[in-house]
């Protein structure tokens, strides 16, 4: 039989004893015995519970030596009190939204460049719901107020001024110049939480993009300018590029295909500076200050269905993040 399957007899012999069961199985050595003595662990666990389970197996540890009930290891305890530790339940991950129509946020952002050893800087405009790059500009060196003013007004103009204006509260938008012109149009501006990139993840994501993009065709086309491959992979995000997240079609289809009727400007400003008003009252602490404005913009927008809070599939019941 084996030579007909082409198979060692020693393989096949083994293979039919797996499958009877003929092999025999291996007694295992039982468990080690706990090293520690009954007393002394129940005087460990009523220490743990008397101190409210507040104690870990590193202190415990400690606190054994100190009584003179024996040097056990962290680990050694853990297994001691393993069964009446506090079992905390999976921490919620961060809340993420998607703006539902076109015209409610748009997100700024800039990128460093370097051009014949000169710096460049390329400040990028979008449409948060359809990944649209209404304006961009690059200018020499860091962008100044007067760079920042200029494209801004510039896209407001010939696409219409967005209702909340998200950045990342660079000091560019705290300049009288800028703050005069978002409350020339109604635009209510709002800063990024610190030290947290995702929540501008979208805008973090196209420049990602927009890098890659010039890098590659720089390899490709030794002769091009910056500016000539920048734009280029803006036309490629905008104009052909289909994305999966937006059902497949390109930014300027969602961009100019889904609108919606956006509730009236000076009515949104005043709901939101209600809100945050409320939440200002009600801060303990600098932190619920400081984001007071971002969460009361959050909070109408949900309020009014122009954002929706997207949830992922968990098997924990009682997680805090839902869909809207």
């Amino acid at each position: 039989m084996a030579e007909v399957m082409g198979m060692k007899y020693e393989s096949l012999k083994r293979y039919i004893e797996r499958l009877e069961g003929e092999r025999p199985v291996r007694n295992r050595k039982p468990g080690r015995p706990s090293a520690v003595p009954a007393r002394i662990r129940l005087k460990i666990r009523n220490c743990y519970i008397e101190h409210y389970r507040q104690w870990g197996p590193r202190t415990l540890a400690d606190w054994c030596r100190r009584e003179g009930l024996g040097d056990y290891s962290p680990t050694t305890i853990s297994r001691i009190i393993e069964d009446i530790r506090d079992r905390k339940p999976p921490k919620d991950k961060p809340r993420r939204y998607e703006i539902t129509a076109p015209g409610v946020m748009w997100s700024e952002d800039g990128a460093g460049f370097r051009d014949y050893g000169g710096k460049r800087e390329l400040l990028v405009l979008q449409d948060e719901c359809s990944r649209y790059k209404v304006n961009k500009r690059l200018v020499k060196g860091p962008a100044n107020s007067d760079d920042v003013y200029d494209y801004l007004r510039e896209a407001f103009d010939k696409h219409g001024a967005p209702l909340v204006l998200k950045h990342d509260g660079d000091s560019i938008f705290h300049e009288e110049r800028v703050h005069k012109l978002l409350e020339e149009y109604g635009v209510i501006n709002m800063k990024s939480p610190a030290r947290y990139p995702p929540f501008n993840g979208k805008m973090e994501r196209s420049i990602r993009d927009i890098k890659s993009f010039e890098r590659a065709m720089k390899r490709f086309d030794s002769n091009s300018t910056l500016q000539c491959r920048i734009e280029a992979a803006i036309h490629d995000l905008n104009e052909e590029r289909p994305r999966p997240v937006l059902g497949g079609r390109t930014a300027r289809e969602v961009f100019e295909g889904k609108h919606r009727t956006l509730p009236d400007r000076h009515r949104f400003y005043n709901e939101v500076m209600k809100a945050e008003r409320i939440m200002l009252s009600e801060s303990c602490t600098r932190k619920q200050k400081d984001d007071a404005g971002r969460r009361a913009v959050e909070l109408v927008l949900l309020r009014q269905g122009l954002m929706k809070e997207i949830t992922d599939v968990s098997t924990y019941s009682k997680a805090k993040t839902r869909t809207i």
